[in-house]
């Protein structure tokens, strides 16, 4: 098992260090735009508060979105205290990010948790604007290696977490509707 760890993890660095290595100032620029916008979810938050006041004020239009974005935040952090991985920056001094560096353990990634959730809430209320909305948090997930602050494996971890939270919330408003 400790052989398949360390393979894992060292595919881990070595797609951290390909990604981090891509530095170009007007994606940086996008990049850094889309990691702010997307911390504690606040992107997805305004987002689903716009659409719902420019589509008809349906409740659920905003609580799905809010709802799993929320749980999802949760569900990330929380976990962060189970895994307590050390940051690509903390793990290799070399590393200079390009942001603003968190404190908290880099494994799952709570940005890319719900950048999940809420692409796939909002895409699932507004199928039109899918396209958008799933580019959106696409950016807000590869920002955060891109900009040095989590490995791929932390925030393909936070894709799962915001897609199956944003899976049973909506599962759930089925339910209610």
């Amino acid at each position: 098992m400790k052989g398949f760890t360390r393979r894992v993890r060292d595919l881990d660095r070595a797609l951290f260090r390909m990604l981090f290595g891509l530095k170009w100032a007007p994606l940086t620029a996008v990049m850094r735009a889309f990691t702010v916008a997307g911390t504690a979810g606040a992107l997805w938050g305004f987002l689903a508060a716009l659409a719902f006041l420019f589509t008809g004020l349906e409740p659920l239009h905003l609580l799905i979105p809010w709802a799993a974005v929320a749980a999802s935040w949760t569900v990330a952090e929380g976990a962060k205290y189970l895994f307590d991985r050390a940051r690509p920056f903390m793990w290799d001094t070399e590393i200079a990010p390009l942001t603003k560096t968190p404190s908290s353990s880099s494994f799952p990634s709570g940005h890319s948790a719900t950048a999940a959730a809420g692409a796939l809430t909002l895409s699932v209320l507004y199928p039109p604007f899918a396209p958008a909305l799933v580019l959106a948090g696409v950016l807000v997930v590869l920002s955060r290696v891109y900009l040095g602050v989590h490995f791929p494996f932390d925030v393909l971890a936070g894709v799962i977490i915001g897609t199956a939270t944003a899976g049973v919330v909506l599962a759930g408003a089925s339910l209610v509707a």
